[in-house]
């Protein structure tokens, strides 16, 4: 077919944009030498142009947003509920083609300076028109219908948010303004009062990204609620899902804005505190990927001559960037992994009076996770000499004499919240320093430390251990945020953990006490009378419910406060000498725990003590891998039967012969592993085999269609 041919006299947008002569075919000849046919256009839209296809550096934020809509519970939720703007604001490189290009039309076309033509960014992969890429239209409007029975009352929805506002808002500021969010729920919850009344219903659109800010803050606040846990754990799960419904609703990997942002950062708070912390962590992973998107982590500069409203701007960008940022580092120094957000970024964001009054507790906790980022990713650690160790140590500990004067000290507190910001500084600042002095707790080579050395920092670490220990108790006498949170829960367990295979519950009476307490804590219960209402929540008899991680560490330190060992030597078997052990807290006289440990001396004061021989077959590491084992049969509740040793025998070794088999019921992995060592076993043994693992197989088969010309009942011939 000829090409079509359009008015003499009209060029193509190409060759008009190049000043050349056009043939006016569709496409023209000139576009078919450059080979870029697809680009010949007549008549560009213009005004869609700027309005969809453009390369702006301004802020979403900065769009009004409609008022709330009305009556969020009737069932055109999904016609309330508007996808997002396709204006995007994206940063690129000032290397990247699309800056190239935008850089080539402004000098043809100034006025057009932040103009990249539709059909132009389709070809360059920017195309964000297109609808939410991992779910059809279909199922996003039926689970719309189906969600919008489950919305909360009023009454519901403000108890919620007060708590969000005055428990977990303090600690982790995820929305970047909480006063604006209230003013506009006031008027959502006004107009579709106002709308359940009236005749005749009035329908104002709201950003789906806005509701899903909106669930996400009930969810969180949710875990938060003086309640029982199944209800908590219900109501949060439920929560959780419709904003991660709205997010989808509003595209949010193809249209990303603050108020996404912002929702999905708490999406990964919830299945933290829900024990779910791999999946929170890879959930960061692609948050932060979008906020580098929208150019949050760039530094957009201001100066005396900005206007208020482009300070406040800028304020709440670079905010939402180091919470971003604060979230991952944390997270992935739990795992020791390296954080993704190690990159140069923008300033601190900081108060007017921060430098004349001191920092507020959540400036503060931007400045520790810059040193994490800086100082403490894993290559950084492990290269690390004497000199920078304290030197990493002194700007951690700075930090708190830089604070507001009412968190400074536990006596210059204000009120109740202040004491709990001292309390968390405390324990945060504390903990990480210990991960500063870890290296000192390694015995094997590849450190840069001497003898004394070691011993300097190794007291150290252990002091701001028990630091950590009792900081976590201090806020679990006024709140329940310790126990709920899990980096608090995190921070508090591991540090006892710790403490113990290093031997200070032995050592230390203070120690002692502390871990007895923290045991207490974190086996406190909660109502029984209630039953749970889904069978995937069930009723449980503790106010917190641990991962596996957690729930084997506080096995562990159970063992080792009552028995002086991680492996309670009180299981009883078939050709077992082991004597049950009484269960009490009393404290052990431990002058003679070889007896406990089948003749295996524990790691006293931080030293590893002489061990015996072990039984004969088995050598220290098989011995160590096989209590490991037990600790976790202990923890599921396995009282009875011989561990199933596949996968802890090296390759290649045989089996004892049947009934040859010693006694590891007693033994303790402390006296052939390093602490740190232990301490990882503990706490990442479970980690998943990438390959084959079978959990996710499924029993079914899809339907085939037959070949065209043959009926559904067709013959196979395979």
């Amino acid at each position: 077919m000829a090409p079509a041919h359009q008015p003499a006299g009209t060029a193509c947008w190409p060759c008009r944009q190049r000043k050349v002569k056009c043939d006016n075919k569709a496409p023209c000849e000139n576009c078919v030498k450059r080979e870029h046919p697809g680009l010949c256009s007549y008549k560009p839209n213009k005004s869609a142009t700027a309005k969809s296809g453009s390369f702006s550096d301004t802020n979403p934020v900065s769009k009004k947003r409609p008022h709330p809509p009305d009556e969020p519970a009737s069932p055109s939720l999904s016609n309330e509920a508007q996808s997002e703007p396709i204006e995007i604001s994206r940063d690129f490189g000032q290397n990247s083609i699309p800056a190239l290009l935008r850089e080539q039309t402004a000098t043809n076309k100034p006025e057009d300076v932040n103009v990249i033509r539709q059909d132009m960014r389709s070809l360059l992969g920017l195309d964000n028109s297109a609808p939410f890429p991992l779910m059809s239209a279909r199922h996003l409007s039926r689970l719309t219908s189906d969600i919008s029975s489950e919305l909360p009352s009023d009454r519901e929805v403000m108890k919620l948010f007060r708590t969000y506002k005055e428990i977990p808002q303090p600690f982790w500021g995820f929305v970047i303004d909480i006063d604006d969010l209230e003013s506009k729920l006031m008027v959502y919850l006004e107009d579709r009062a106002k709308n359940a009344r009236a005749s005749t219903k009035t329908t104002k659109p709201v950003s789906a990204s806005w509701l899903a800010l909106l669930f996400a803050v009930l969810a969180v606040g949710s875990q938060y609620h003086d309640s029982p846990y199944h209800i908590r754990t219900k109501d949060s799960q439920n929560y959780i899902q419709i904003s991660f419904h709205f997010l989808r609703l509003g595209n949010f990997l193809l249209r990303p804005n603050l108020d996404s942002i912002q929702a999905m950062l708490m999406v990964g708070f919830v299945l933290l505190n829900d024990m779910k912390a791999e999946a929170s962590w890879a959930l960061l992973g692609l948050t932060c990927r979008l906020a580098q998107s929208l150019g949050l982590h760039r530094t957009q500069y201001i100066d005396a001559r900005s206007s208020p409203e482009a300070v406040k701007k800028e304020t709440s960008r670079r905010k939402l960037w180091w919470t971003c940022l604060w979230h991952d580092t944390l997270t992935s120094l739990s795992f020791d992994r390296m954080p993704m957000t190690n990159i140069p970024c923008c300033p601190i964001p900081m108060s007017p009076t921060a430098e004349t009054e001191g920092w507020a507790y959540l400036e503060a906790m931007y400045h520790l996770d810059q040193i994490i980022s800086q100082r403490l990713n894993p290559d950084a650690v492990a290269a690390a000499t004497y000199t920078q160790i304290l030197d990493n140590c002194a700007a951690v500990e700075g930090i708190r004499n830089k604070l507001m004067l009412q968190l400074r000290s536990k006596d210059a507190c204000k009120s109740a919240l202040d004491r709990l910001q001292h309390f968390a500084i405390r324990l945060h600042t504390a903990f990480i320093v210990s991960v500063c002095c870890r290296p000192a707790l390694l015995n094997r080579g590849g450190t840069r430390l001497d003898h004394t050395q070691k011993k300097l920092l190794a007291d150290r670490c252990k002091a701001n251990l028990t630091e950590t220990v009792r900081m976590f108790l201090a806020m679990h006498q006024l709140s329940v945020i310790p126990t709920r949170s899990w980096a608090f829960t995190y921070h508090g367990l591991s540090s006892a953990v710790l403490l113990g295979l290093l031997g200070e519950t032995n050592a230390d009476p203070e120690v002692r006490q502390l871990q007895g307490d923290l045991i207490s804590a974190l086996s406190a219960t909660a109502a029984k009378d209630q039953t749970s209402p889904q069978p995937h929540i069930q009723k449980s008899d503790h106010d917190i419910e641990l991962s596996g991680p957690l729930s084997r560490a506080l096995t562990a330190l159970k063992n080792i406060y009552d028995h002086g060992s991680i492996v309670r030597p009180g299981i009883k078997r078939e050709g077992s000498i082991s004597v049950p052990a009484s269960g009490t807290r009393t404290p052990l006289q431990f002058g003679n725990i070889s007896s406990l440990t089948n003749g295996v001396s524990l790691p006293q004061n931080g030293q590893s003590g002489q061990a015996q021989l072990p039984p004969q077959g088995l050598d220290p590491h098989q011995n160590a891998a096989l209590a490991m084992a037990e600790l976790q049969q202990q923890q599921q509740g396995v009282t009875a039967g011989m561990p199933d040793f596949s996968g802890n025998m090296p390759f290649g070794q045989p089996l004892p012969p049947s009934g040859a088999l010693p006694d590891i019921s007693a033994f303790d992995p402390g006296a052939y592993m390093e602490p740190l060592e232990v301490y990882d076993s503990i706490f990442w043994a479970d980690q998943p085999d990438p390959f084959n693992t079978g959990v996710d197989s499924m029993n079914f088969d899809f339907l085939a269609h037959p070949p065209p010309g043959q009926p559904q009942q067709q013959q196979f011939y395979f």
